[in-house]
């Protein structure tokens, strides 16, 4: 009889042990978002007075309470620091590659990506992104390519493909040139393509082709100059109806593209937005986790950009007087710790920095004053910026340099760091704790999926 309960309780904790196996998987991509710029966002709305959060707790904040989190590399074969595109090829078919390849290995040789797997197995599969659906990131999980450059090329793959949903920006690389019957063939191929918020609202079909811009989307800070153009949750929403539908479960890769994009331009304000946008779409995609409980949502980004952060500074007299003029508090006599107003300004931005810019260098020679630069700056921000210690009051990189050091905010580059990136889970789901490499990505989502079973590597 002790025999025999030993037994059973053995065979207890092995079934008990088996790891959960999911149907569908969420894979969420905040282009650029490096832990810098998690951090940054999270302590913005702790720290600021946004009323879309009153209880001062980002979704992303939420989100990674409730997950697993690990961390991993992103190096390349030939190279310490990664694009998007090499990052989302590695990702997607686990493969080491090189910058600027598209569904390739480092030896140029076409490579079997997740999605084409999952169609294999009868799933669906869909991307979503706020850029172009041709950018790196998509095109890596439904094209191959030896330049991301080729996007005319990754269009007519894209379509090919069989994809169940592509949405994004683009619409010019699937009209123009050689490409000027592909919508054609996208609707023999069955898809229901759509141009805008209305359209993608009122969409049916099993597939959908979403082209919303002729190249990237609008960056969302800029949202209320373009009304009729779908949010990131909007697209995610739409995706998840016509996904969900099937019975084999489907694999959705949601793609806040331009993070990376206001992170480049070393643009705050631009950047805290495109955070928001990631945040506004998380809970909708916990909340179908929580309904689908065989539904595993994995955030990460695909590399670390521009990287920034606060940083305290020294003041001359001038400085501080100025200071004390606001009724901004200092500490230690002439050293400024930044006060928390700083978060409440980046709500205040309407404008992209580079936008205004390239505004300003569209105007007739004689408006372009000094002065005028100015007005369009200080509206597009919110807020008073004091341009008196600028030799050139019309240099943009002056000007952009200049915000930030008013602010108190410093910037790593304005380029990608190679510096170690964040992978969480929702989901309770093996293999994503602990520290690993992007091309270890596929292995593991394969083994969530139970296409296989985890690697001795991959175990926390």
């Amino acid at each position: 009889m002790k025999k025999f309960l030993v037994l059973l309780a053995v065979c207890f904790f092995a079934v008990g042990a088996q790891a959960k196996t999911a149907k569908n998987l969420i894979w969420v991509i905040g282009d650029g978002m490096g832990p810098s710029a998690v951090g940054f966002f999270m302590e913005a709305v702790r720290n600021g007075n946004n009323p879309a959060f009153p209880d001062k707790v980002s979704n992303l904040e939420k989100f990674i309470n409730r997950s697993d989190t690990g961390l991993y590399f992103n190096n390349t074969k030939g190279s310490i620091v990664s694009d998007s595109a090499c990052a989302a090829t590695q990702m997607a078919t686990g493969q080491f590659s090189l910058p600027d390849y598209i569904g390739q290995d480092y030896s140029g040789l076409n490579v079997k990506t997740i999605m084409e797997e999952a169609k294999e197995r009868g799933m669906s599969v869909g991307v979503v992104t706020d850029v172009y659906v041709t950018d790196a990131t998509p095109a890596a999980f439904l094209s191959h390519a030896r330049s991301r450059k080729m996007k005319y090329d990754i269009a007519r793959q894209m379509v090919a493909s069989g994809a169940d949903v592509i949405m994004g920006g683009g619409l010019k690389y699937f009209t123009q040139g050689e490409n000027k019957k592909l919508l054609k063939e996208a609707k023999k191929q069955g898809y229901t393509i759509v141009k805008n918020k209305k359209q993608l609202a009122g969409a049916k079909g099993k597939k959908i082709l979403g082209l919303f811009a002729d190249e990237a989307m609008p960056f969302y800070v800029e949202k209320a100059l373009h009304p009729n153009t779908p949010t990131l949750k909007d697209m995610a929403v739409a995706a998840l109806k016509v996904l969900s539908e099937n019975p084999k479960g489907f694999i959705l890769m949601v793609e806040a593209g331009k993070i990376d994009w206001a992170l480049h331009e070393n643009d705050a304000g631009a950047s805290y937005y495109e955070m928001l946008t990631l945040d506004e779409t998380l809970p909708l995609l916990t909340a179908f986790a929580d309904k689908n409980e065989d539904t595993l949502v994995y955030l990460n980004a695909d590399h670390e950009t521009g990287a920034p952060a606060f940083n305290y500074r020294h003041l001359d007299e001038a400085q501080v007087q100025h200071k004390n003029a606001q009724g901004e508090m200092l500490y230690g006599g002439h050293t400024d710790y930044i006060d928390y107003k700083q978060y409440d300004k980046l709500l205040l931005q309407t404008r992209v920095l580079y936008y205004v810019n390239e505004d300003f260098k569209k105007l007739p020679a004689a408006q372009q004053t000094p002065q005028k630069f100015q007005e369009m700056l200080v509206k597009g921000l919110g807020y008073h910026v004091d341009f008196s210690d600028l030799e050139n009051p019309t240099d943009y990189a002056a000007v952009k340099k200049l915000i930030n050091e008013q602010k108190g905010l410093a910037w790593a580059t304005g380029t990608h760091t190679s510096g170690m990136l964040l992978g969480i889970a929702y989901g309770d789901y093996d293999g994503f704790t602990g520290v690993y490499h992007n091309t270890d990505l596929k292995n593991k989502f394969s083994a969530a999926l139970g296409w296989t079973e985890l690697s001795d590597t991959d175990e926390d």
